[in-house]
């Protein structure tokens, strides 16, 4: 048995056949969409008709399909450290200075809520 396939597939080939140069008519008819589905196809066709392909340089379309088609890219973190060894010396340098600065608070805190210091005696009485 094969199940029917559900409403948002359904307009999502149809909105893929639009995108595709069918007419709204026959997308929506080739992707078996309800009636009631149907004034999303044609909203995508108005959209489609009113919005204008932004021009776009060919070297730029390369290096952007390249950066998306190589799926490591973007997650060698390590590879990004040694292509920007400075960017990791100052954040390592104000990770450390962020860290110094709470240990100072809070030992300094810390001195200020000592229970058996005069002054709270005095306060407490």
């Amino acid at each position: 048995m094969s199940e029917r396939p559900s409403a948002a597939a359904c307009l999502d080939q149809a909105l893929d056949g639009l995108l595709a140069g069918a007419p709204a008519a026959v997308a929506a008819a080739g992707a078996a969409l309800d009636a009631a589905l149907a004034p999303l196809v044609m909203l995508g066709a108005d959209l489609k008709a009113a919005l204008p392909v932004p021009v776009v340089a060919s070297r730029f379309e390369a290096r952007l399909e390249a950066r998306l088609s190589d799926p490591a890219a973007g997650r060698d973190a390590l590879a990004w450290i040694l292509r920007h060894p400075t960017r990791l010396l100052v954040t390592g340098a104000v990770g450390s200075a962020a860290v110094g600065m709470g240990i100072t608070a809070f030992a300094a805190w810390r001195h200020g809520h000592r229970p058996g210091r005069a002054t709270h005696r005095l306060l407490q009485r």
